[in-house]
């Protein structure tokens, strides 16, 4: 962490985690028919959804950790090569980690009527 740089990339991994989380949330907020769904999915970004089990709701912030140390891992292994390849490949890990936080959420999420 001696580069500007690094501190950049660090700050714009964890300010996609927190875009990604709230449209994760946004969309729960949409679906369960929130009047208002975007002060919602910011009030509630933090906090434990309705009807979500607390060892769920866990599960999901340990993926999302999860997500986040195989990202800094990437770069952390990558942190020889050049700056865009460590760009590149902190990019693809963090896609794959998004999209399986989401799909954990999704599949864990309570549905209507069952």
């Amino acid at each position: 962490m001696d580069e500007p740089s690094d501190w950049a990339l660090l700050v714009g991994v964890l300010v996609l985690y927190l875009a990604i989380g709230f449209g994760l949330e946004y969309r729960a907020k949409r679906r369960a028919g929130a009047t208002r769904p975007a002060k919602a999915a910011t009030r509630g970004l933090f906090s434990e959804r309705d009807g979500l089990d607390p060892k769920q709701h866990f599960a999901s912030r340990m993926v999302m950790l999860a997500g986040g140390l195989a990202t800094g891992g990437a770069g952390f292994l990558t942190r020889d090569a050049p700056t865009v390849v460590q760009v590149m490949v902190m990019g693809v890990v963090a896609v794959v980690a998004i999209f399986a936080w989401a799909y954990f959420d999704h599949r864990t999420e309570p549905r209507e009527g069952s």
